[in-house]
């Protein structure tokens, strides 16, 4: 039975711009390192990865009310991914033992998302999802499709200059089977559910944040697949 360790690392770049109050456009250009041990053997992936590019509406924006005790705020849109990361998989078992662990996909790939948010005084509740419509790339490879989403409850609070965000949720992620030319490819799909917790700091324009999310549930590649912990922290500026 193949049996490999896979430990993934990224740095992110993420910019978020508004040429209207009611548009945002999001994107994201990201540095992966990625390592997958197996049988005491070491192979690494560094570079690039895909960049998507998503468009959104504000749809509801309550906050420019200053009666209502009661805010929301819901963002709907989409977007494209660029295959900007390198997708060189083939099953020579010399390089790496699955196509997950490519830098991209190496296929244009369409996304649709949804961002809502519920608060009252000092309380908050926080839901976003999204849909990942995957293509074909040149090696006639498919991903499956893909759904994620979160939730979550979180408390404000400022001390002084300084607004504290502390925060606890779920994440969940579920995608169908891969595709190789026009087979699908077994221990390819799954589901996984994530508890969540962390924090954010707020200094005028600066905010540092720190989340961890370790699974409750999965069923990744028929059984096969098994996610652990994982950390984020993230550094904004607002201009």
């Amino acid at each position: 039975a193949l049996l490999t360790s896979e430990r993934f690392q990224s740095a992110e770049i993420w910019s978020r711009f508004y040429p209207t109050q009611r548009i945002q456009i999001l994107s994201f250009i990201t540095y992966h390192f990625n390592e997958q041990t197996e049988s005491g053997v070491t192979r690494s992936l560094n570079g690039l990865g895909d960049i998507p590019v998503l468009v959104n509406y504000n749809l509801i924006n309550t906050t420019d009310q200053p009666l209502r005790t009661v805010n929301h705020t819901m963002w709907v849109g989409g977007g494209v991914k660029i295959p900007t990361g390198k997708f060189q998989y083939t099953n020579d078992q010399a390089t790496v033992a699955n196509p997950n662990f490519q830098l991209g996909t190496g296929s244009v790939d369409f996304m649709v998302n949804g961002i809502y948010t519920l608060r009252y005084k000092k309380f908050g509740i926080n839901a976003d999802a999204t849909y990942k419509i995957n293509t074909y790339n040149s090696r006639d490879y498919k991903f499956g499709n893909r759904v994620s989403g979160t939730a979550s409850l979180f408390y404000i609070h400022q001390f002084g200059k300084v607004g504290v965000m502390p925060n606890v949720g779920s994440y969940m992620e579920s995608s169908g089977k891969n595709i190789n030319q026009s087979d699908e490819v077994s221990e390819t799909d799954g589901q996984a559910l994530f508890v969540s917790t962390g924090l954010e700091v707020y200094l005028r324009k600066l905010s540092l944040g720190f989340n961890y999310q370790n699974p409750l549930s999965q069923n990744l590649g028929e059984g096969r697949i098994q996610s652990h912990d994982r950390t984020m922290v993230h550094f904004t500026f607002m201009f």
